[in-house]
């Protein structure tokens, strides 16, 4: 009997192996975020809220489930790689405990994910073991970030305020009502 089809089946097979490969690239080149990895600045469980420390304050994390979790002041209590807004020129004490035993370090890190000021811990593992320091702030920190897990989320965001004319609007308000 004669073939009506003159394709064979191998070369069947052999295009359809082709247009489902095309596919597959096709379906993970296409537009969307993909996974890339994230951009790595872990709001967690912070639902996109920024918290606003007052200067003096101290800041503390737990590190834990390759995130940081909120310790102090309470506002950020429990909250995964909350966002922090702090205070240009301010002084802040900054600092974290070891939760899990994965060997996590705290740098404060600018845009460029270079290190800002020196401030980095060493890496330690003791669950309890803690590290605390003093920082002043500068407007090109923009994240803290343990550096072995920085590309599995373990960084949360710092915004910065400029530290002067802050209530000044208040004040003038309060200076035009005296003098009438």
């Amino acid at each position: 009997m004669a073939r009506d089809n003159p394709i064979s089946r191998r070369t069947a097979m052999k295009l359809t192996g082709a247009a489902a490969s095309t596919a597959l690239v096709a379906g993970c080149s296409s537009g969307g975020d993909g996974d890339d990895g994230g951009d790595g600045s872990g709001d967690g469980d912070s639902g996109g809220e920024t918290y606003t420390i007052e200067s003096g304050t101290e800041i503390l994390f737990r590190a834990e489930n390759m995130s940081w979790h909120g310790k102090n002041p309470s506002d950020i209590e429990d909250v995964e790689n909350p966002t922090i807004e702090l205070t240009e020129g301010e002084t802040y004490t900054i600092g974290w405990d070891e939760g899990d035993g994965s060997g996590h370090n705290f740098e404060i890190w600018n845009d460029n994910e270079e290190i800002v000021e020196d401030y980095t811990t060493d890496t330690i593992s003791e669950p309890g073991d803690s590290q605390v320091y003093e920082i002043e702030v500068t407007s090109e920190m923009a994240e803290y970030v343990c550096d072995p897990h920085s590309t599995s989320g373990m960084r949360g965001t710092i915004e910065t305020t400029s530290g002067d004319g802050g209530d000044g609007g208040d004040s003038g308000n309060e200076s035009n009502e005296s003098s009438e």
